[in-house]
């Protein structure tokens, strides 16, 4: 049997947001082990499957004092202008980046050269430890610790465990945390396209009555990632469609942009909700990323929100050790759960109006709506104000 382990912090779930989390404190000289139920080897050994990431100009910042960025930048599309339209309408916002300075908006990068670049970043880190196909039979939320004990039988005690583990979190459920959810009852389907033409860094994002259907630019210029949102019941139709018979459909929604199409690599489909724990915090735990908070993917902010919880709690628990203090103390709970709340539930609002506001057909609905971006396209401080938003920069 394995020696059990003293760290100073566990994280649940060696996902994007788990992995950063991780790198993150282990900067900061604290002792981080991740435990993950899946194989590692396994999931590094994806390479491309057109699945992607926005990740806002912000969140590039974070990475960047991270010193991951530079690896993740090399396989990134910067999106230097944003087109917002409500289907066929002549009226739309343009957001152009030099508006707000000579840096891009934000990047589009694949899922697997993000993974990449983070688990080679743990690596270089000895107070990091993973341990994957590991599965925990209890967890023990004392006074002064947390012990996981693991089906292996061996136990890790830390002073903070920090839950990494999505939308379904089992450890918020453990530790009694209630969480508000909302079915809009639509599914994203997610793809990539090869197009005739250069996309020139161009992020669409179309407004359809089932829901957005954006394209977001790929690294080369000639691939798109596609999120196209059906509602729930039409969503499996489209799945079980032949290519041809698929790749027309998004023709038909392309509408000749970027000239002729041919579908690349798989296709995928997730039910879309809101959750919103009610607490990010309980004794000895903190919650971050979709398991405290997730969206709809309809202004592409869902990660992005999830890194921006990182530097807010690895700077609290970087305090509390540089003064010797307990990093799993109720100041720090406190502080971090006051701290990330309030941006969280803003932006978890703003996409919730915004989906209510434009999944639909309604004519007076749409009619203001289409008025309502014009206008928005056309007073300059307002557009600034939703492109900081968009970049992640308050």
């Amino acid at each position: 049997m394995a020696k059990d382990i003293q760290t100073d912090i566990v994280i649940i779930g060696a996902g994007l947001t788990g992995i950063s989390m991780a790198c993150a404190l282990a900067q900061n000289n604290v002792g981080v082990t991740i435990i993950e139920s899946s194989d590692i080897k396994k999931i590094r050994s994806i390479k491309s499957d057109g699945r992607t990431c926005a990740i806002s100009h912000g969140s590039s910042k974070i990475f960047e004092k991270m010193d991951i960025w530079k690896n993740m930048s090399k396989n990134s599309q910067a999106i230097l202008d944003i087109r917002v339209t409500d289907g066929e309408s002549p009226l739309f916002v343009h957001y152009d980046h030099k508006m707000v300075g000579d840096e891009p908006m934000g990047y589009i990068i694949e899922n697997y050269h993000i993974r990449d670049a983070l688990f080679k970043k743990a690596e270089k880190y000895n107070n990091l430890k993973i341990l994957d196909k590991a599965k925990y039979k209890s967890i023990e939320f004392n006074q002064n610790n947390v012990d996981i004990n693991l089906e292996s039988g061996q136990k890790i005690t830390s002073k903070l465990l920090i839950g990494a583990d999505g939308r379904n979190s089992n450890v918020r459920k453990i530790a009694g945390i209630k969480n508000s959810s909302y079915d809009y009852k639509q599914t994203g389907i997610v793809c990539t396209v090869k197009h005739e033409l250069n996309h020139n860094g161009v992020a669409i994002e179309k407004f359809l009555p089932a829901g957005p259907f954006a394209i977001l630019p790929m690294h080369g210029g000639h691939h798109s990632s596609l999120v196209w949102t059906e509602p729930t019941e039409l969503a499996p139709i489209y799945m079980k469609m032949s290519d041809k018979e698929f790749l027309e459909q998004i023709q038909i929604r392309f509408s000749g942009y970027l000239g002729k199409l041919e579908l690349t690599g798989d296709r995928f489909s997730y039910p879309l909700a809101l959750n919103l724990a009610k607490h990010y915090t309980a004794n000895r735990l903190a919650l971050i990323g979709d398991a405290a908070h997730g969206m709809h993917p309809i202004a592409g902010q869902g990660f992005n929100l999830g890194i921006r919880d990182i530097p807010v709690l690895t700077k609290l628990i970087n305090e509390a050790k540089k003064t010797g203090g307990d990093l799993g103390s109720n100041y720090v709970l406190k502080e971090y759960e006051e701290m990330r709340k309030l941006d969280s539930i803003s932006l978890l609002a703003t996409t919730h109006a915004l989906t209510r506001l434009f999944s639909n057909n309604i004519a007076p609905i749409k009619h203001s709506r289409r008025i309502g971006l014009a206008t928005v396209n056309k007073i300059k401080p307002l557009k600034k104000f939703f492109m900081k938003h968009a970049m992640g920069e308050f």
